[in-house]
């Protein structure tokens, strides 16, 4: 992260920010494939909702970072 606010162009927040939206992003991309997944097989289906939450997860965790 350092690199990318070293020059000036993004401040830490900005780096974060991209990075909450990137991981929310993925997990509703595992949400849609799920739903889709629903009318074929519902195991199927449980599984793809499971592997949205790390994403999600993840979100949290960079949005609640507190790099002061």
């Amino acid at each position: 992260m350092r690199e990318l606010t070293a020059g000036g162009e993004l401040v830490v927040d900005e780096v974060l920010d991209a990075a909450v939206d990137a991981m929310v992003v993925c997990g509703l991309l595992a949400l849609a494939e799920a739903r889709t997944e629903a009318t074929v097989d519902p195991s199927a289906e449980a599984e793809q909702c499971l592997a949205a939450v790390p994403y999600f997860a993840l979100a949290v965790a960079l949005a609640s970072a507190d790099l002061d």
